[in-house]
């Protein structure tokens, strides 16, 4: 023990408990003993107990912790979870939750039935990644550790809205998501995806999709949502798509030349926008 290295003792609750039952019997005999032992160590009677009713927790609420480190902090806040729900509803709880990339604070946030803590100022936020939370989702289901969307959203702090949005926008066809990178494809992107299927209807999204896989190169999501909307690109005329809310703007830029006519009028844009949208007329019929 003079040689322990790490953090302190008093503050590593599963370290303390080790060190506690392999000195029971022969160097102490209770908590008491135990800490008037390591008080050297910065450890009083409380840290003991802390640390005894920690470790004896389910396995699978310690596993969570294995990346993020278990403090003296987390103990106490996984004692007061335990003491308020039992112990069978925080291991049921714990085999929910993905640790992969979460804090100690995040983990026990979910544990505690809530939504994962905003990041420190000057930390790196999280990425709220469509493709990679639908996945997520699924794996989910497939392990039993939630069965809807809403179970899945409370326990992993995602909000019902966005998980809807990622699990919708992972389930159209393969020729048009296989066009994004996954790592640069946001919530906002999704959703102006959506949008657009929901306008000109999946079969135009389609088809203009595998017509831009057929063109190789790389390209952000801005510019393949742009692609989506208006097809192979005009040298006269160009077409941008943005969505907010439940609104999505089409927007049809053209290229002033001298040997053109002064402007487009307003029935001519009026038949571009007929054209644009012409499937979605068919699907509503």
């Amino acid at each position: 023990m003079e040689t322990y290295i790490g953090k302190p003792l008093s503050r590593n609750p599963l370290a303390l408990a080790t060190v506690y039952r392999d000195g029971l019997g022969r160097l102490w005999q209770n908590q008491k003993e135990a800490a008037e032992s390591l008080a050297r160590f910065g450890v009083k009677r409380e840290d003991v107990n802390r640390a005894l009713r920690v470790s004896a927790m389910p396995a699978d609420v310690l596993l969570l912790f294995t990346e993020s480190g278990l403090i003296g902090r987390t103990a106490r806040e996984l004692i007061r979870i335990e003491r308020a729900i039992g112990r069978e509803a925080l291991a049921r709880r714990a085999r929910a939750i993905a640790k992969e990339g979460k804090s100690w604070a995040e983990i026990v946030h979910l544990l505690d039935s809530k939504s994962p803590p905003l990041p420190e100022r000057g930390g790196k936020p999280q990425v709220d990644l469509p493709f990679a939370r639908a996945r997520q989702f699924v794996e989910g289901v497939a392990a039993n550790r939630w069965s809807t969307m809403t179970e899945a959203a409370k326990l992993q702090g995602w909000g019902d809205k966005r998980l809807a949005v990622a699990i919708a926008v992972s389930k159209l066809p393969p020729v048009i998501t296989e066009l994004f990178d996954e790592k640069r494809f946001t919530h906002g992107n999704a959703k102006t995806l959506l949008a657009l299927v929901r306008t000109l209807g999946v079969s135009k999204v389609a088809r203009n999709a595998k017509l831009l896989s057929e063109q190789p190169g790389r390209r952000s999501p801005a510019v393949i949502l742009d692609y989506l909307a208006g097809g192979p690109a005009d040298t006269d005329c160009k077409v941008k798509v943005h969505a907010v809310g439940d609104v999505v703007t089409l927007s049809f830029s053209f290229k002033a030349c001298a040997t053109r006519r002064n402007l487009i009028d307003v029935e001519q844009l009026r038949a571009l926008a007929i054209s644009t949208l012409a499937n979605s007329v068919q699907i509503a019929r």
